[in-house]
């Protein structure tokens, strides 16, 4: 099966199963997504500060040729939690999957978690030492939160949206919880 492919049965498996979830845990969901994109945001906003922006799209993701890893499950909760639309990822062209001509494809807050929290030489070097420290404290909160979610789940959805649902296609199981009925 191809990327493409892969992607899309994955986005529509979770969907599927999202939809069946019971109230307590799509409140649970929607409340981590919110906190997980505050964290999100603010780590952007450092990011944001430095022209971090400017320096990905000029070498369009240079540093995440194979980010196809990157968007997991947690990050797809968080766009169903939202009503927000999933990008297309472009598999196919050599560099980010989800970096377009004028950057990445998803706004800050719904970016991956890889995504918002790796800093290359180019932004790291660019950050005063109270920003740092800053960063560092948001990005142990919004890490907590992802295993609060993989937590409530009893999975582990770090590897990425396309790992996770490949081995629930293995073991012709539900993509999100490996322990809760839906």
């Amino acid at each position: 099966m191809i990327d493409r492919e892969l992607w899309d049965r994955g986005i529509a498996a979770v969907a599927g199963e999202y939809a069946l979830l019971p109230p307590e845990a799509l409140c649970f969901v929607r409340e981590r997504g919110e906190a997980i994109r505050a964290r999100k945001g603010a780590l952007h906003g450092i990011f944001h500060g430095v022209g971090g922006g400017d320096i990905c799209a000029s070498c369009r993701g240079e540093c995440c040729a194979r980010g196809k890893n990157h968007f997991t499950v947690i990050d797809l909760l968080v766009h169903l939690a939202a009503g927000e639309p999933v990008v297309t990822p472009d598999f196919e062209g050599g560099h980010c999957p989800y970096m377009g001509d004028g950057g990445c494809l998803m706004a800050p807050e719904f970016r991956p978690f890889n995504c918002v929290t790796f800093h290359c030489e180019r932004i790291e070097g660019l950050l005063e030492p109270p920003e740092v420290e800053r960063f560092y404290l948001i990005e142990g909160e919004l890490r907590q939160l992802c295993e609060e979610v993989e937590e409530y789940f009893g999975n582990r959805f770090r590897h990425g949206l396309l790992v996770t649902y490949g081995r629930a296609l293995a073991e012709n199981g539900p993509v999100l919880s490996r322990r809760r009925a839906a």
